[in-house]
């Protein structure tokens, strides 16, 4: 009851001013709560963001009901038809999983709601304050993630994660988690931060901003450092990589992009290691080969349609014949589509990406220097205007970049709401482009 009155309140709230409720989505989205499922299960939940998502439907109903108005339909139509395939799917092949309430859990917890606030960020006009404004509580709440890191990484001490406490002791390093449970999800939303605030910083060239977001980024670097996550540290460089051939160059950019990868991996393949123990792939990985390795051996078994969605750890443990409280994720998520979904799923995978790619890199040759715009295509980030709307569309598309990299090495595409976010955002902004270019042909 408190918290259907508290959904009504911000209902109403939000009614009277519109503009908070991207700015609360935005807020809320790296906030997860413990909560107890029952059977000894429990699962760390969004649920500032479910109230924020429920206040807005309801807004948004109410304002449909009472006063008729039409949708702004402000998400291209590719993007909705390969969202819509890949979920659909998702929820068919949940009918035959070996573990049916794993799969019914992403599809209540994390598909509907994030599916729901997609529709909701859509349907925002993104002028060039609110998208400042974005920018700022985005950048604003990781910078605090990263001093907390910072100090628990000086403490040697972490918040409610025993597992990850049990590791440190084992270890050379010590592994911050911030305010969040998994250090990688921390790494993860620093690396999105960072990618979008790099691109601000490409562009401007006013003192007082420039020092502004290079102290930021400064720090939200620190704070991906005490996370230690690899997989975080190439998603970054991926984000930079493809901000890098926006603003510059970008035939260069994507033939030394994979030479610098390799050298990457090469040092955490040869140099990089977690104790004394760990000389081998697999061990330096953190077990991640050996799950890879099981994830296609689940895929030989059933090609077609696979194991059924959220099947993965269940089927992985009857295979491997794992203990209780060992890894069964496979951190990588073509391999987890692969062994859950089949080649039917990869397929709806990859149409996916391609959709997402597609989208967001629409018309950016008008826009990114590195693709044959003018140099001054874009502007000064503070003048506002299009020129604020275009920076905002190519750091969006480098941050899904790196995003997307983040996912192939530790997994949660679709079960991230930043992935959503990113998308209905990015998505919104190349179709008001793109209508905008329409008017001005005609």
């Amino acid at each position: 009851l408190a918290a259907l009155a508290a959904v009504v309140a911000l209902a109403w709230g939000l009614r009277r001013m519109p503009v908070a409720l991207p700015l609360l989505l935005v807020a809320a989205l790296p906030f997860r709560v413990p909560i107890d499922l029952g059977a000894g299960e429990d699962a760390n939940l969004l649920l500032p963001l479910y109230m924020v998502i429920a206040a807005g439907v309801a807004a948004m109903a109410w304002d449909a009901l009472r006063e008729g108005g039409e949708r702004r339909g402000g998400e291209p139509r590719l993007l909705l038809v390969a969202l819509a395939a890949a979920t659909a799917l998702y929820g068919l092949q949940a009918s035959y999983s070996a573990d049916v309430p794993f799969a019914a859990r992403n599809i209540g917890f994390f598909i509907v709601p994030f599916a729901a606030m997609f529709v909701l960020l859509s349907e925002v006009e993104w002028t060039p304050r609110l998208l400042g404004l974005s920018l700022a509580v985005l950048v604003g709440e990781s910078v605090v993630f990263s001093l907390v890191g910072v100090w628990q990484h000086l403490a040697e001490e972490i918040f409610w994660n025993p597992a990850l406490d049990r590791s440190n002791d084992f270890h050379f390093y010590f592994r911050a988690n911030s305010l969040f449970w998994d250090p990688n999800i921390y790494g993860r939303y620093l690396a999105t931060a960072a990618v979008l605030a790099l691109a601000v910083v490409l562009w401007t060239r006013e003192p007082r901003r420039l020092s502004l977001l290079a102290g930021s980024l400064a720090v939200l670097l620190a704070g991906l450092f005490v996370a230690f996550s690899q997989t975080s540290f190439i998603a970054v460089l991926a984000g930079a990589a493809v901000l890098i051939g926006l603003r510059w160059r970008a035939g260069w950019t994507a033939l030394l992009a994979p030479v610098a990868l390799a050298a990457v991996l090469a040092i955490v393949v040869f140099v990089g290691g977690t104790s004394e123990a760990e000389d081998s792939a697999s061990e330096v990985s953190s077990g991640r080969t050996t799950l890879i390795e099981g994830g296609w051996e689940l895929f030989k078994q059933e090609p077609l349609v696979g194991q059924g969605s959220a099947a993965f750890s269940e089927t992985f443990g009857e295979l491997e014949d794992v203990g209780e409280g060992q890894t069964t994720i496979s951190h990588n998520e073509p391999v987890t589509v692969a062994a859950e979904q089949g080649v039917v799923g990869l397929l709806a995978y990859a149409g996916l990406v391609a959709a997402c790619a597609w989208v967001l890199l629409t018309g950016m040759r008008a826009i990114a220097p590195g693709l044959g715009a003018p140099p001054g295509a874009i502007g000064e980030p503070g003048e506002g205007g299009d020129g604020v709307r275009a920076l905002a569309r190519i750091a969006i598309a480098s941050a899904f970049a790196a995003l997307l990299v983040h996912t192939v090495g530790y997994g949660g595409f679709l079960n991230d709401p930043l992935t959503w976010a990113l998308l209905a955002i990015g998505g919104s902004l190349a179709a008001a482009g793109s209508a905008d270019a329409g008017s001005k042909l005609r």
